[in-house]
């Protein structure tokens, strides 16, 4: 027997069932981009009017209390054990996903990089590649500006910040990706991604995200 990763009793496990259940899903997720809907089976009002270049969002857990410290502990914490609560809870929804698709976690600046000393999108992608003997393109993308850091700005203000932020580094044989972060609040660093990469040729560009901001 483990002990689970939150409270520390006995689990067999990353975490026991108490704390697995306050992982909670979506409820009615946007079919593209996960927010939550009043009714099940719709399209929110962003994805209609202004359609990413991504199909649809995987997306394990709401991003509140104590899903969002969680999400804080790795970014900023170095909680690697944070990692693999991730990637476990989005095991079993990629599992629909065709094992032969790569997939890439949306890079850091190096200059950020540097700073944190590790990406927390890669921490949790290269568990879930291991585990499902999935490609895992660390490489693929880069991103060539220092962009500010989304959570301190408004809105209208994420969207130019992370405008043009990211290019392709290396070819990509697959016609469809995963890409792969910690947290979707507005979405837009992954419109971005999703962008870039449909522009180098990728046709399909699925999402995975741990946490969904229900804003």
């Amino acid at each position: 027997m483990k002990r689970c990763a939150v409270c520390l009793v006995l689990s067999e496990g990353i975490l026991c069932h108490g704390c697995q259940s306050l992982i909670q899903a979506p409820t009615n997720p946007c079919q593209i981009c996960a927010k939550p809907l009043n009714q099940p089976g719709g399209i929110c009002g962003e994805c209609r009017s202004d359609p990413p270049a991504f199909s649809q969002t995987i997306c394990a857990a709401i991003y509140e209390p104590p899903v969002s410290t969680w999400v804080q502990q790795l970014k900023f914490g170095n909680r690697m054990d944070r990692a693999r609560i991730m990637a476990e809870a989005l095991l079993k929804p990629l599992q629909a996903i065709d094992n032969n698709i790569p997939i890439i976690p949306v890079p850091l600046h190096p200059k950020r990089l540097r700073h944190r000393g590790y990406n927390q999108a890669h921490e949790i992608a290269k568990i879930i590649a291991k585990r499902q003997n999935r490609p895992l393109l660390s490489d693929a993308l880069i991103r060539t500006k220092n962009t500010a850091m989304q959570a301190e700005l408004h809105e209208k203000q994420r969207a130019n910040n992370v405008r043009a932020a990211f290019a392709v580094n290396q070819p990509i044989e697959s016609d469809t990706v995963i890409v792969l972060d910690d947290v979707m609040t507005t979405g837009q660093t992954l419109r971005s991604v999703a962008k870039c990469l449909n522009q180098a040729g990728v046709d399909e560009v699925i999402v995975a995200v741990f946490a969904r901001s229900g804003a």
